[in-house]
């Protein structure tokens, strides 16, 4: 693995959030920019796994790592060894049940860590104690990480968004993207693509400016462990500086 790549832990102690939804389309924007990226599957639903043997090999390449398959899923060693050389993105598609070592470990191996929440009230509430237990774990502690909330399957101007911004708004931690509830995402997930490979879609091409600003966020945050927090609350609400097309 080159040594200046970033490491992307997507997470949250709930499942059906959307972590798979948003580590697929952060690793797509990420290879159609031209990166070299790795995903690693470390749920044993095997989603992203799954998500990759639906790919075209056409599409920018996205080099799949079945983590959830190691007898020892989190040892260090061969975190590292089973990553291309040059890989210079690595997206963590995060275990739900990940706690205390487990979780230690994969915040050892990880300069960003994402969050997905969903405006439901029993997501609101799951997401509250994992944030909470994932800021006082001794891990992240000892060495915090840039750490940003990404509110996922939104529909914009109804009750359940304006509890989750409300919820969002109270928390110490920036919500760094914000996502639509659209069919878009169902139908990217069955082909193997990314909303960023969906180049005749106007919905896709709609929702994606977001993921160039999460990209640009991710890229801003300091890689080293020690790095403290450089971010903003509003991360999500800014525009991007110039027009990119879904190609990049």
């Amino acid at each position: 693995m080159d040594p200046q790549a970033r490491r992307i832990l997507v997470i949250n102690g709930k499942g059906g959030c959307g972590k798979t939804t948003i580590a697929t389309n952060l690793a797509v924007a990420y290879a159609s920019a031209g990166h070299v990226v790795a995903l690693m599957d470390n749920d044993p639903q095997a989603s992203s796994s799954y998500w990759a043997e639906q790919r075209d090999p056409e599409l920018p390449d996205v080099h799949l790592v079945e983590a959830h398959r190691r007898s020892s899923m989190y040892q260090t060693r061969s975190f590292q060894n089973r990553l291309p050389v040059n890989a210079d993105r690595v997206i963590v598609d995060g275990h739900s049940n990940a706690r205390d070592r487990d979780l230690e470990l994969l915040l050892k191996q990880t300069d960003v860590v994402l969050v997905p929440l969903q405006p439901s009230s029993i997501d609101i509430q799951a997401g509250s104690r994992f944030i909470t237990e994932l800021v006082t774990h001794r891990a992240f502690r000892m060495a915090p990480r840039p750490l940003g909330v990404i509110a996922n399957r939104v529909q914009p101007n109804t009750e359940t968004h304006a509890k989750l911004q409300h919820f969002l708004a109270c928390l110490d931690v920036p919500t760094v993207a914000t996502f639509r509830d659209s069919p878009v995402y169902m139908e990217a997930a069955e082909l193997g693509k990314g909303i960023i490979d969906m180049v005749d879609s106007r919905a896709a091409r709609k929702e994606a400016p977001a993921w160039w600003e999460l990209m640009k966020w991710i890229d801003a945050q300091p890689k080293n462990a020690e790095g403290r927090l450089r971010n903003s609350p509003r991360a999500a609400d800014r525009r991007p500086a110039e027009d990119r097309s879904l190609t990049a």
